[in-house]
């Protein structure tokens, strides 16, 4: 049976009997189609009908499926909380969808598209949406494309932009079959593993399916040589979001046979940054340094500096607070009148500014903390001279003062806990002490990783000191008062050590913060790093004006090494000498009330005035010892000390000891008969002969104290406490040490003196070498000895003749004393 048609075009009419053969062709030619009857025929006329569409009697049902992305923000890992922050409802999706948001309305698309459902890809930030379409077959692969281009062109028209990413959102058709998984730890990445099921692609093939979904930076195929099964190539995309969509879209695909397999190549996990990590520690390592450093900068500094603020104003300290001192002098103070009064005359070791000996030191004080802060303040004298409680005294009703107690300090098991003290002193707060062993674990094995001896994280006991005393700096400095401190606001900003000092104004001295530097650089632990932290914040302190120094010592040679800390400036210091005697008699008397004082005067004559002593002689007489037998046992005591100290315990012990046996047994001989010796006497005798390296050994040993002039020279010896003096003297005593000591001395001696005459005799050899040794003559001029020669001759052979008689005189003294030695004293 055939049908007439009646196809009109614009320009002419064609009329085709149409049949299956020759009826399809003709089909999409025209968007306006007019059938009309012929010969009595059945006809239908369709209006606003597309070319695209078939009848319904040949066409078929095509299904289809797009890949959108860019709907979900990409989750790069368990931590990424991005997708919490937007709704994965599969019924929204398509009422979105139907709504026109991403793709244009059913009715306006062609081949009765219609869409079935949404797949949504949360994790690859897209998602899937399904349709159907009728069309014919053999039409089926040019409807897709048309279907494909429609939506497209309708999200470049529309440009949607999540709020998650710049990028429009866009669409692709699916052209394999998707491996729709949820493994929860699989996640996109960049780079593309594409298996191949069957033989290989090349490159050029690989290009052409896989560059629409985005920029490409590397296309790699496995070598031939390779023996690995699968065969694979891998992709290196410039976008994550180009490798998801083509991972949705081609996997499952067949080309040229071959099924395409693909999947995520090193999937970014969440251990992935630390394997990042672990892998480059060259840049992670100081990055976390910096980061640290940067949270501790902005953070934690600023609550240390308020605590040490607080500590040095001592801002929550109750007592110090107005009301409550104004309560207590009303109170307390005035119940304890008659106890004050009664004990008006009573002096305790520590009220020492009350001593006249003292009122000068006491007043030199006193007027250079009134002056500017210019140069360093030095309190020198032995230990237990009352240098701590004098200058505690002083500054007792300053408002600002910080006590740094170095004995306490370097008095610690472990450098945790040293850092840990100065803290405590100071104020600094919160300390970390912890972060120092385990940042040292850290850069440990970062450089044994890296191969680098270290990598800048590591945080040293020196390092942390000087962390505390800059915060300590920037307190003081926010606490000085501003007409001696004003500095720039560029200067501030740009440096937080360097302060800029301006013109003196008025200012109240009781406002200047001070800082005591007690036992500074004790003698048992003269190397300490601690030494030069404290010189330079003191030189930083002084030279900006921001607070008084003070440091409290007994070893003079402080002096020298603040010079260091402190070039072009002399220091203010003052030095304080034991007790007189008729200020240590009273001092006893006052203590030891209802006691026997028979012999306390001889007593305490040979005891001195050091307090320390004087403490334990009066505790050793409150338990009921007489004044003599008190002294005994602190000379017994003594004694102990100075042979320990002086000449060792064993012959191993002496060879760590700077000087000689011979040399102190040399001062303690004459000091235990003089009171002081000449420094210089000393010093240039046969001994020593020049060399005072010895004479500062024992002074730092405490065994002796030298005397400085005012203008810094040493000028005389003394004992190291007035109690050595009675253990030298003691010690000398001992018949069989005593001549022990001096034939020691003696062979010493005898030695020097031997190697005189040696000098002298090989001097008078090579004088005699120029004599002709057959006639007698002078080999050079007329024959005759010149006269200098002659002179010299004579000169070498008198000294020769001093040095053989003392030598004789020596080698005599040896004898008797072996005698005396072999005898046992």
């Amino acid at each position: 049976m055939f049908r007439v048609l009646q196809f009109q075009t614009s320009n002419s009419k064609t009329i085709f009997s149409r049949n299956d053969s020759i009826y399809k062709p003709f089909l999409h030619l025209s968007r306006s189609l007019t059938i009309s009857p012929l010969k009595k025929q059945r006809v239908f006329t369709r209006h606003k009908v597309s070319t695209t569409e078939t009848a319904t009697e040949t066409d078929s049902i095509g299904n289809g499926r797009f890949y959108y992305d860019n709907v979900y923000p990409l989750k790069i890992g368990s931590f990424d909380i991005r997708h919490f922050l937007v709704r994965s409802n599969r019924t929204r999706l398509e009422e979105k969808l139907k709504a026109g948001k991403w793709i244009p309305a059913e009715c306006e698309m062609p081949y009765n598209f219609n869409i079935k459902g949404v797949e949504p890809r949360k994790k690859e930030g897209g998602m899937f949406v399904n349709f159907v379409f009728r069309v014919d077959p053999a039409q089926k692969k040019k409807a897709l494309e048309e279907i494909t281009q429609k939506v497209q062109t309708f999200l470049k028209d529309k440009s949607i932009v999540p709020w998650f990413n710049v990028r429009p959102t866009e669409a692709y058709l699916v052209k394999g079959e998707p491996f729709i998984e949820d493994l929860s730890n699989r996640y996109p990445a960049s780079r593309l593993r594409v298996e191949f099921q069957g033989p290989d692609i090349p490159i050029e093939t690989l290009y052409e399916h896989f560059r629409p979904y985005g920029l490409i930076r590397d296309i790699s195929l496995l070598p031939e040589s390779s023996k690995d099964l699968p065969r694979y190539a891998m992709i290196q995309y410039s976008k994550m979001r180009s490798a998801t969509s083509a991972k949705n879209c081609i996997h499952g695909m067949f080309v040229n046979a071959t099924r395409l397999n693909i999947v995520y190549d090193m999937p970014l996990k969440t251990n992935m940054v630390y394997n990042w990590m672990a892998s480059h520690p060259r840049i992670t390592v100081p990055l976390i340094a910096a980061t640290v450093a940067g949270i501790t900068y902005t953070i934690f500094d600023p609550i240390r500096v308020f605590f040490i603020t607080s500590k040095i104003t001592q801002r929550f300290n109750i007592q110090e607070n107005r009301l409550y001192q104004w309560l207590r002098k009303e109170t307390i103070d005035r119940l304890m009148a008659f106890r004050e009064k009664s004990d008006d005359n009573d002096e305790s070791f520590e009220d020492l500014s009350t001593w006249k000996e003292r009122e000068q030191e006491e007043s030199k004080l006193r007027n250079w903390l009134k002056e500017p802060p210019e140069t360093f303040i030095v309190l020198l004298g032995p230990n237990g001279s009352g240098k701590s409680s004098l200058i505690n005294k002083i500054i007792q009703e300053k408002r600002n003062k910080v006590f740094i107690k170095c004995d306490v300090i370097l008095n610690s098991r472990d450098e945790n806990e040293l850092v840990s003290k100065l803290a405590r002193q100071v104020g600094y707060f919160p300390v970390f002490t912890l972060m120092v062993s385990l940042s040292n674990l850290v850069d440990g094995l970062a450089s044994a990783t890296i191969g680098q001896k270290t990598v800048g994280f590591s945080s040293t006991t020196d390092t942390e000191i000087k962390k505390i005393l800059d915060a300590l700096t920037i307190a003081l400095h926010d606490i000085a008062p501003e007409s001696l401190t004003k500095k720039s606001w560029y200067a501030h900003k740009k440096s937080r050590d360097y302060l800029e000092s301006p013109m003196v104004e008025s200012y109240d001295s009781a406002e200047i913060p001070i800082v005591v530097i007690d036992a500074y650089m004790t003698k048992d632990k003269e190397s300490h790093e601690l030494w030069d932290h404290l010189a330079k914040l003191a030189a930083l302190l002084v030279e900006n004006r921001v607070a008084h120094v003070v440091f409290v010592s007994s070893n003079i040679g402080i002096i020298k090494h603040l010079s260091r800390a402190l070039p072009n400036k002399t220091f203010n210091y003052a030095v304080l000498s034991d007790a007189p005697h008729e200020r240590a008699i009273g001092l006893v008397k006052r203590h030891v009330h209802n006691k026997n004082l028979e012999g306390l005067e001889a007593a305490v004559g040979a005891l001195g005035g050091r307090l320390t002593d004087l403490k334990l002689f009066i505790n050793k007489i409150r338990s009921g010892q007489k004044p003599n037998d008190a002294l005994q046992d602190l000379v017994a005591k003594a004694i102990i000390d100075v042979r320990k100290l002086a000449f060792g315990d064993d012959s191993e012990d002496a060879k760590t000891i700077s000087w000689s046996g011979v040399q102190f047994w040399k001062v303690m001989k004459e000091l235990s008969s003089e009171e002081s010796l000449s420094y210089d006497a000393v010093k240039f005798s046969p001994i020593f002969n020049g060399d005072d390296t010895p004479i500062r050994a024992m002074e730092q040993a405490e065994l002796i104290s030298i005397t400085q002039l005012p203008n810094g020279r040493p000028y005389t010896i003394k004992p190291g406490k007035p109690l050595y003096q009675a253990a030298f003297t003691e010690i000398i005593s001992d018949g069989l040490f005593a001549a022990t000591m001096e034939l020691q001395t003696a062979e010493y001696l005898l030695s020097i003196e031997n190697n005189k005459i040696k000098k002298f005799e090989d001097e008078l050899e090579k004088l005699g070498s120029l004599f002709v040794k057959t006639d007698g003559k002078w080999l050079f001029g007329s024959g005759h000895v010149p006269e200098p020669v002659e002179h010299r001759v004579k000169f070498l052979l008198s000294l020769l003749k001093k040095r053989h008689i003392r030598a004789e005189e020596y080698q005599k003294q040896i004898e008797e004393l072996k005698k005396v030695v072999a005898k046992g004293g």
